[in-house]
């Protein structure tokens, strides 16, 4: 009798469970059908907000553009003729902790570092189809195969580079899902980690592969394109022919541009046809300055280069055999040239180059002193690669990116500051700076512990000279021209 009972309340109990659950399925349910009603109906409505900004901005676009004058690019600087690399004399003694000058200023050389530029209401997502089709469009961007959703049937011609004809062209990319490409730019912008001159690149080579290259269709295809991407940008025309401006957070080094409202837009298309330019000068709603700082570095496709030998010549077990990726050299071979040094020290080395080289290094600093890694460090530097000046080489002062300087044949001074900053970096874990001089870059690092040498003093810290320029020098060995002169602090690493 008790088992029946006992038997009869478990099924009750069940039975209770049960509608119980069913309860909250039936509720669960209604809330996910209350979200996505929401979801769809903020999605229309950001649609409904995009489509109004572009139209309005299409509109005021026929009215007639603002003239500007051209200015002529601003060459890189050039620079005095730098120190010859010169060995340190054997028979000289180790220098005791010997002050130098006191810097004449810090030197912060640091652009802004804004967010990316993102998108118009980049907390809404772009309304996409329930059943998305795969891309069908691809292109290629420095060898990396990309696709969007793109079809023949949005393609456009323009019959001039009038303002009527430039407003009735993005009104047509408006409307015929053009805003669902720049949404698969941004999710290729992420997935190769591009900084924002990669990503005016992606939109320059995608629209000229659709539209044709150099053509006005092309360039008022990608300008659209940044302008939905929340790039500040505008349009300019000159001899009936359109192309893009941009500003961006420091100025770019031969690149012409136009000064508008105190700021300097410059034609990114490296347009040098002097005289007036015709200028749409709206500003589009979310838009942001663009900016040369790199986040990382790009994730290209890898085509590796016929591996190189660098050795040290002190320490000859640093003996490393290095590829990199051709890809990658082709990417900062477009990159404008600046003389923020502190910016190509931050973009590191790439992964297969840290990969072949950092466990050798590693191996060779292990157990070892601070003093002594770093020493050999920056043998490693001073004499595994081939001096010339970048007169010498290029023609022209251009920084290395840290990849780079294992391409070229030969690096100067800044270029092998700038490797020995990266190595301190990751494998010390120890601050260091640059010092600027007129005709010179060398290094400093803080040591942890108190270390004999020259040094300078940045506040309550003593940064200890290494110069990877300054061949068979050791930690604290400061060049003899140098030991009286006053330097600028490169700030690298915040």
């Amino acid at each position: 009798m008790k088992k029946t009972i006992l038997f009869i309340i478990f099924v009750a109990l069940l039975h209770s469970l049960h509608a119980q659950v069913t309860d909250f399925d039936e509720w669960k349910k209604a809330q996910q059908d209350k979200f996505n009603s929401f979801v769809n109906q903020q999605q229309q409505q950001f649609a409904a907000f995009r489509d109004s900004i572009n139209a309005a901005y299409a509109e005021k676009m026929q009215q007639r553009w603002e003239k500007f004058q051209l200015q002529a690019a601003e060459p890189v600087p050039a620079k005095p003729e730098p120190p010859k690399p010169v060995a340190k004399p054997v028979e000289e003694a180790p220098a005791p902790a010997t002050p130098l000058p006191t810097p004449v200023a810090m030197k912060p050389k640091v652009p802004e570092k804004p967010l990316p530029p993102q998108p118009i209401l980049p907390a809404q997502p772009i309304e996409r189809p329930a059943q998305e089709p795969a891309p069908q469009y691809t292109f290629s961007f420095h060898h990396t195969p990309c696709a969007v959703h793109l079809q023949q049937s949005q393609s456009f011609s323009l019959p001039n580079a009038s303002e009527s004809s430039s407003a009735a062209a993005w009104k047509k990319m408006s409307e015929s899902g053009f805003d669902l490409v720049a949404d698969d730019c941004l999710k290729h912008r992420e997935r190769l980690a591009l900084d924002d001159w990669g990503y005016i690149e992606l939109t320059k080579t995608l629209s000229e592969s659709f539209l044709g290259k150099g053509t006005n269709e092309s360039v008022l295809m990608q300008i659209y394109l940044l302008a939905q991407s929340g790039y500040r940008i505008r349009i300019a025309r000159n001899n009936n022919k359109l192309i893009p401006l941009i500003p961006f957070t420091c100025d770019l080094y031969g690149y012409s541009y136009l000064t508008i409202a105190g700021e300097h837009y410059f034609l990114i298309c490296n347009e040098k046809n002097g005289g007036s330019y015709y200028v749409f000068n709206e500003k589009f709603e979310g838009e942001k300055t663009a900016s040369l700082f790199m986040r990382s570095e790009p994730n290209l496709t890898d085509t590796p280069t016929i591996p190189k030998t660098f050795t040290s010549k002190r320490y000859p077990a640093v003996a490393a055999e290095v590829a990199v990726n051709k890809n990658l050299i082709e990417y900062y071979n477009n990159y404008p040239v600046t003389d923020y040094w502190n910016e190509y020290a931050k973009a590191s080395l790439s992964r297969d180059v840290k990969k072949t080289l950092y466990p050798i290094l590693k191996r060779e600093i292990a157990g070892k002193s601070e003093v002594e890694a770093a020493n050999i460090l920056l043998n490693f530097v001073q004499t595994a690669f081939p001096y010339k000046t970048d007169q010498e080489q290029f023609g022209y002062e251009r920084p290395l990116f840290g990849d780079e300087i294992f391409y070229y044949p030969f690096c100067d001074c800044e270029d092998r500051s700038i490797l020995f900053c990266i190595l301190v970096h990751d494998l010390l874990k120890l601050n260091i700076v640059m010092l600027e001089y007129s005709n010179h870059i060398a290094t400093a690092v803080r040591f942890k512990k108190e270390v004999p040498g020259y040094y300078i003093q940045i506040e309550y810290d003593k940064f200890v000279i290494c110069d990877p320029t300054y061949i068979g020098a050791s930690v604290g060995d400061c060049m003899p021209q140098f030991r009286d002169t006053k330097s600028a602090i490169v700030v690298v690493y915040e």
